[in-house]
């Protein structure tokens, strides 16, 4: 979503170039505000579990909302203000799923847009195990289920998620870009 009015002074905004920039940035008509168009973070958590014939699976969740409705996706959400992307993961799997997890460990970071033409997100992925709690699905997820990391459903819904998944499965370590899957 492009910004058309400076949130300073209500003055339109002019897409420029600025100097020593890579991309063009919105800049106020009539303040000369510069609002930086970053990346927003998000947290999500790769919960794992190895079955008794050592299959390891990775739980997933279907998104009950857009952007990619009913596609399969990692849970996790948006990092809040000053608040640590592991505590994010923490916070977002007792929201979503009603889960205490731990954190095994950092998988990687990825680039993506939340959505078609949406904004910039810098995706943290962590590996997780469930602590406590049961399966309990929010209102943004419509289902959870396991598979097997041998055997990942599709769509899975964004990149990021394809790109985390991969690197779990390979214990290799990242690259990134796309959005959602088809």
């Amino acid at each position: 979503m492009r910004l058309r009015f400076c949130p300073q002074c209500a003055g339109p905004l002019e897409w420029r170039r600025l100097e020593d920039e890579r991309l063009p940035q919105p800049v106020c008509t009539h303040c000369g505000q510069v609002i930086w168009q970053n990346p927003k973070p998000t947290a999500s958590g790769l919960i794992t579990r190895r079955r008794a014939d050592g299959v390891v699976e990775v739980l997933l969740v279907r998104r009950a909302k857009e952007p990619c409705r009913d596609q399969w996706d990692c849970p996790g959400g948006f990092v809040d203000s000053d608040e640590h992307p592991e505590h994010t993961v923490r916070r977002e799997m007792r929201e979503e799923l009603g889960l205490d997890v731990d954190i095994v460990r950092f998988v990687g970071i990825f680039m993506d847009e939340y959505g078609d033409g949406g904004e910039s997100t810098l995706n943290v992925y962590y590996e997780t195990v469930i602590r406590g709690g049961e399966i309990s699905p929010a209102s943004d997820v419509s289902e959870a289920a396991w598979f097997p990391l041998e055997r990942l459903p599709e769509p899975i819904a964004f990149e990021n998620s394809r790109e985390a998944l991969r690197v779990l499965k390979e214990g290799s370590s990242p690259p990134t870009n796309g959005t959602c899957g088809d």
